[in-house]
């Protein structure tokens, strides 16, 4: 079984080199590695690597990790030979048994396979846990928040999702081919990864979490607050659900409110809380607006 890893990185180098000798350990046939026209030494550095197995693929623009990630599966799909394609961001570090375990997998019927992804400090990162439901209403809500595993999967069980994230996903490589154009690369970053995997799912195609494969996410502090521009990002691309999906939208209207509710909440804890609130609003703007223009570094005017 023939197995392809695919990274996208940007600006990280020494985080990238640990992702790249994580890989190594592995018995990768192929590693695929896509770099957003990085500003620091990443081209030199992925420039020595003189390796069969290892592709570099160099960006003229930072197109963020939906750009990256749609590049890479573009190019995988009509230059490689594999079964299967494993997606991680260059923060994000594969199990040493983590193909030997996904040899023993079951993959009967199933399109693509979610690993169990966990922070340094071995906890389960909650931007990675893949949906099993949405919570569209404000009971449901309420409910997730009482009992997350109704909603995600948050069990040690494997089970069928609805979404998966681009940190530790492995995606038949015939599915991938017929489907990577759905990759958002207008995205940027954030829901990229939920919006493909809810169209995987509304093709009727299979995905399936299972905990015995593992990865580790090299995340920042849970008590980061999260950057302006990052939040741009998360609110326009929430909104751009409605215009992607139209009544097959992953998230309902209320959802979507009281998710921004909760980001507008969080600018007290900013330090930049007028550029927060900006960033917000000019999410909620675009958004509604279906505006697709992104700027190479993501910086908010």
């Amino acid at each position: 079984m023939k197995i392809t890893a695919l990274i996208v990185t940007y600006n990280r180098l020494e985080k990238l080199k640990k992702c790249v000798a994580a890989a190594r350990l592995l018995s990768f046939h192929q590693i695929v590695i896509v770099n957003n026209a990085s500003t620091d030494d990443t081209q030199c550095w992925l420039e020595s690597i003189d390796e069969p197995n290892i592709n570099i693929l160099n960006s003229d623009t930072n197109d963020g990790g939906a750009g990256g990630f749609y590049k890479g599966a573009k190019w995988i799909s009509e230059n490689c030979i594999t079964d299967w394609v494993l997606f991680f961001d260059d923060d994000a570090y594969p199990d040493i048994e983590l193909l030997n375990n996904f040899a023993l997998t079951n993959k009967t019927d199933v399109d693509a396979i979610a690993t169990k992804v966990v922070d340094k400090q071995g906890i389960r990162c909650k931007m990675n846990i893949p949906w099993i439901k949405f919570p569209n209403t404000i009971r449901d809500v309420n409910k997730y928040r009482a009992e997350p595993n109704l909603f995600t999967a948050v069990g040690e069980e494997c089970c069928s999702i609805i979404s998966f994230s681009f940190v530790g996903v492995f995606i038949n490589s015939n599915v991938l081919r017929n489907t990577y154009q759905n990759i958002d690369k207008r995205l940027f970053i954030y829901f990229d990864d939920v919006y493909y995997s809810w169209f995987l799912v509304r093709q009727g195609y299979k995905i399936k979490y299972e905990p015995t494969l593992s990865f580790i996410h090299d995340i920042a502090d849970r008590q980061t607050v999260m950057s302006p521009w990052k939040i741009y990002y998360l609110v326009r691309n929430l909104i751009w659900s409605v215009h992607i999906f139209g009544k097959k939208k992953p998230f309902g209207y209320t959802s979507i409110l009281i998710r921004i509710f909760s980001y507008l909440l969080q600018t007290i804890h900013s330090e930049s809380k007028l550029k927060y609130f900006k960033a917000i609003i000019m999410g909620v703007w675009d958004g509604v607006l279906n505006k697709s223009k992104i700027s190479k570094d993501g910086v908010i005017k």
